[in-house]
């Protein structure tokens, strides 16, 4: 059983459920990849330097601090919204930069992007680390988690990156 197919609740034991979960490329690909167009439109104007490059994360971690002193006060729908928009945008860092495929990860609701197949599986939950980040403060920082996945690449181990 593969790493990922694991953590993601898969059945070796029953074909149709042997692959995880993934959206043709039309859908999960294309859906983030508008939401991080989206997101850069509205906020690249305020925070020059939103490029899609790994140094924009620096930016990014700029927003969310500026982001995180009002997230409390935001609605459920807010909060959802400039976390699916800025986990979008990191998603689109991750593949632009270092390549992966995008998947749907069950257990958490939400997506993922894995990196390496077939030799190793390394994945980030892009949403869950934005939240984390607007809830936590600076502790969660964007660009320290993205290291720790690029590491992981780097040394092609198989890990989802929390």
């Amino acid at each position: 059983m593969r790493f990922f197919d694991f953590f993601n609740g898969t059945d070796k034991k029953d074909p149709a459920k042997k692959e995880p979960h993934k959206q043709e490329p039309a859908g999960l690909d294309k859906e983030l990849e508008m939401l991080a167009a989206a997101f850069l439109q509205k906020y690249a104007p305020r925070y020059p330097g939103l490029d899609y490059s790994v140094s924009s994360l620096e930016v990014l971690e700029t927003l969310l601090r500026d982001a995180s002193g009002f997230y409390g006060e935001m609605t459920p729908v807010q909060q959802q919204k400039i976390v699916a928009g800025t986990g979008a945008y990191l998603f689109e860092v991750a593949r632009r930069n270092v390549g992966g495929s995008y998947y749907w990860y069950q257990k958490l609701n939400q997506p993922i992007l894995v990196t390496g197949q077939p030799d190793f599986e390394t994945g980030i939950l892009a949403y869950n680390q934005v939240n984390n980040r607007l809830k936590n403060g600076p502790e969660d920082s964007i660009p320290a988690y993205f290291e720790g996945y690029t590491d992981c690449v780097r040394l092609r181990r198989s890990a989802i990156i929390l």
